[in-house]
C-alpha cells in the first residue's frame, strides 16, 4: 500500500503509477482506498486523470519514502546473505595511501551497505601483514602482505627526498647519498612488531614518528629530512615550504602497495564488494603527482 501511495504521488496519476509498478490501475486504486479507510482521511484529490496530494498526503510522503527505502535496504541485505551477516569490516591501510582515495571507496561502499561499519587501522611497513595474519582485518593495503592473501597490485606511491628551507641540507648541492647519514632523518615507525625500516640510512640522528602527518610536519618544521609522498607534498613544494634535496642519485623512490583480502573472507559479499571497489578505483592513482624539481 505504501509503495502504491508513493508511486501515485511521484507520478501524479494512478495510470502512470500502474505502468511504473507493472500493476493494474484498479489494484492501485483499491490499495489507496483501503489506506484512506484505515486512516480515516483522504490522501489524494482526484481531478480527471490527475491525482493531487492532500495536506495529509504531503505530510506522509517523505516518511513513506523513508520507510520504503529502509525496506528496500533490508531486502537487499537479505538477498546477499551467505551464512553470516557482516556488521563491521576491519581494514588495514598503509599511511602512504591518500585519504581522498580511501574516502571515495568508502562512500561508494556505503551506498550498497549503509548499515555496515568500517574500522580503519592506519599501518606502516609490517603492521598490515601482522593484522592480516592474526585475522584482525579482512582487507589490507600495504607493501608487504602474507603469501596466502588474495592479492591485487593497487598503486605505486612515489616518494621524494625533501627538507625545509631552514634545514642545512637545503643549501647543499650534488649530495651523495652516503653523506645523508650526517643529518637527522625523519622516519615512520613500523606499526608491527618486526621493527622494519623503510629507507632509513643509518643516520647518527633520527626522528621516528607514528604517522605520515607527523612526518610531514616534522620535515616542514626543519627537524630533519625525509622521503615523503609526492602527492602529499606537491602544494608545499609549490609554496616553497619544502625543497628537494639535491642528491646526485636516488632523489625519488617508489613504494608498491598491494590490495589484499583474507582468503577466509573471500566468500563474504560485503568484503568482496569493498575489495572490488578498491580495485576498480585504483585508476585514480595511476598518474603520480608531478613536482617541479629545482
Amino acid at each position: 500500500m505504501w509503495r502504491a501511495f508513493i508511486a501515485i504521488a511521484e507520478q501524479g496519476s494512478a495510470m502512470k503509477a500502474a505502468q511504473k509498478l507493472n500493476k493494474s490501475q484498479s489494484a492501485l486504486c483499491h490499495s489507496i482506498k483501503k489506506m484512506e479507510s484505515l486512516l480515516g482521511h483522504s490522501l489524494f484529490i482526484v481531478e480527471g486523470r490527475k491525482s493531487t496530494l492532500t495536506d495529509l498526503g504531503h505530510s506522509l510522503l517523505p516518511r513513506a519514502q523513508s520507510l520504503h527505502n529502509n525496506a528496500t535496504q533490508i531486502e537487499a541485505l537479505a538477498s546477499t546473505y551467505q551464512g553470516t551477516l557482516m556488521t563491521e569490516i576491519n581494514v588495514a591501510v598503509d599511511v602512504l595511501l591518500p585519504f581522498d582515495f580511501i574516502r571515495d571507496v568508502f562512500e561508494r561502499f556505503y551506498q550498497a551497505y549503509p548499515t555496515v561499519s568500517i574500522r580503519v587501522f592506519e599501518t606502516a611497513l609490517s603492521g598490515a601483514g601482522q593484522l592480516m595474519e592474526s585475522g584482525s582485518v579482512s582487507l589490507a593495503i600495504a607493501s608487504r602482505l602474507p603469501k596466502e592473501t588474495v592479492l591485487e597490485p593497487l598503486v605505486e606511491i612515489e616518494l621524494l627526498c625533501v627538507c625545509a628551507p631552514s634545514f642545512p641540507l637545503a643549501t647543499e648541492t650534488q649530495v651523495f647519498q652516503p653523506e645523508l647519514k650526517r643529518y637527522r632523518q625523519v622516519v615512520i615507525r613500523d606499526s608491527g612488531n618486526q621493527n622494519l625500516d623503510s629507507g632509513w640510512l643509518g643516520s647518527h640522528q633520527r626522528l621516528t614518528v607514528s604517522s605520515l602527518t607527523a612526518a610531514l610536519e616534522s620535515v616542514e618544521q626543519g627537524l630533519g629530512f625525509g622521503w615523503l609522498p609526492m602527492r602529499s607534498i606537491a602544494g608545499k613544494m609549490e609554496r616553497g615550504d619544502l625543497l628537494p634535496v639535491d642528491l646526485t642519485k636516488g632523489k625519488r623512490r617508489v613504494v608498491r602497495l598491494q590490495l589484499g583480502m583474507s582468503a577466509d573472507q573471500a566468500h563474504v559479499g560485503e568484503v568482496n564488494t569493498l575489495f572490488d571497489l578498491f580495485n576498480q578505483r585504483k585508476v585514480m592513482l595511476d598518474q603520480p603527482a608531478e613536482v617541479e624539481l629545482a
